[in-house]
Formats: C-alpha cells, sequence, structure tokens
C-alpha cells in the first residue's frame, strides 16, 4: 500500500538530542526546547508546553551538540518553522554552522560569526 504522504526530506534525520535556545526573531523572544531530531537542512524541536510560533515564523537555533563529553560542538541554524504539531515544532534552515569554540573567539577566527553578534 502506498502511503498518502510522500517523503519530502532531503536529507537523512539524526536521533540526536542535544539542549536548544530558539530565538524568535519578530519579537526577540527566547525558548528552550530539545532537539528530537537534526538533518544538514532542519531539525525537529520539542517544548515542555506549546509554544506560540506559526508556520514561516523566522527563528534562531542554538545548539550545544557533544561528538565528544568534554567538547561540545556548538552549532547555530537560521531558519523558518515548516512544522507546528502540539509541543513539537520543524524547523528548516536557510543558513548554519557548525564549529570549535576556539575558532569563534580567537584572533584571526575564519569561522561565520553567529547571527546574535549582527543584530
Amino acid at each position: 500500500m502506498e502511503s498518502e504522504h510522500p517523503e519530502k526530506r532531503r536529507e537523512p534525520r539524526y536521533p540526536i538530542q542535544a539542549g536548544a535556545s530558539v530565538t524568535v526573531n519578530k519579537s526577540g523572544l527566547i525558548t528552550r526546547a530539545t532537539t528530537v531530531n537534526m538533518s544538514g537542512s532542519g531539525v525537529l524541536l520539542h517544548f515542555e508546553e506549546a509554544v506560540q510560533l506559526a508556520l514561516g515564523d523566522q527563528v534562531t537555533c542554538e545548539f550545544q551538540v557533544s561528538h565528544d563529553a568534554d567538547k561540545p560542538l556548538p552549532y547555530w541554524g537560521v531558519g523558518h518553522v515548516v512544522r507546528v504539531e502540539g509541543c513539537c515544532i520543524g524547523i528548516e534552515f536557510k543558513a548554519g554552522v557548525l564549529c570549535e569554540l576556539e575558532s569563534e573567539s580567537g584572533p584571526g577566527a575564519t569561522a561565520p560569526s553567529h547571527p546574535a553578534a549582527q543584530r
């Protein structure tokens, strides 16, 4: 039997659980969430309670994704809301970066600057 809803994902999702901080660009409201899964082009977030986000809302997400217990990698993404289901929100990224902590603050850093620094 064929599914009513064809697969729309461009990339595989990985079940990564990490803390997230979500800033709603139009209001500046910052909310905490937990990732459910991530890909290179988006993330599914779970909030403790329903949040007032709508399809198309622009957001900036910050994550602390650990590849090693002593060295978490900071990751941020700028995107928009593409899915709202109760306490779960899907975000499609427009831009983002995964980089070492030292590359953001050291002299001669080549990593892209964090979007919050541009506000």
